[in-house]
C-alpha cells in the first residue's frame, strides 16, 4: 500500500515538473534553452518540460543509490515515470502550435 501511494505521489510531481517546464519554455525572459522538436509547419513538441522530469528522475536514483535503496527506488520511480510519460501525452503536454 505504501508503494502504491509513493507511486501515485511520484507520477504527480513528475507530470507537474513536467508541466512546468512547458510554461517556463514559454516565458521569453527564462533563461533555459529552447528545446523543440518540428512535427510540421505549424506544430512542434517542446522537450524542456520532458527533460527536467528525466533529470528529476536520475535525481531520484542518485539519493536511493547513495541510501542503498536501489532497487525499491528503482521499481517506484520508473513507474512512476512510464504512468506520467503515458499521462503527459495524452494530456498532450508539450505540444504547441504557433
Amino acid at each position: 500500500m505504501k508503494r502504491a501511494i509513493a507511486i501515485i505521489l511520484e507520477t504527480i510531481l513528475f507530470l507537474f515538473v513536467w508541466f512546468a517546464g512547458n510554461i517556463l519554455a514559454g516565458i521569453p525572459s527564462s533563461h533555459i534553452p529552447d528545446w523543440t522538436v518540428d512535427l510540421k509547419a505549424s506544430r512542434y513538441f517542446v522537450l524542456d518540460g520532458l527533460i527536467f522530469m528525466f533529470v528529476l528522475y536520475l535525481l531520484f536514483l542518485a539519493v536511493g543509490a547513495a541510501r542503498h535503496r536501489l532497487r525499491s527506488v528503482a521499481l517506484t520511480s520508473t513507474t512512476a515515470v512510464v504512468l506520467a510519460l503515458v499521462l503527459g501525452l495524452a494530456m498532450k503536454f508539450g505540444f504547441a502550435t504557433r
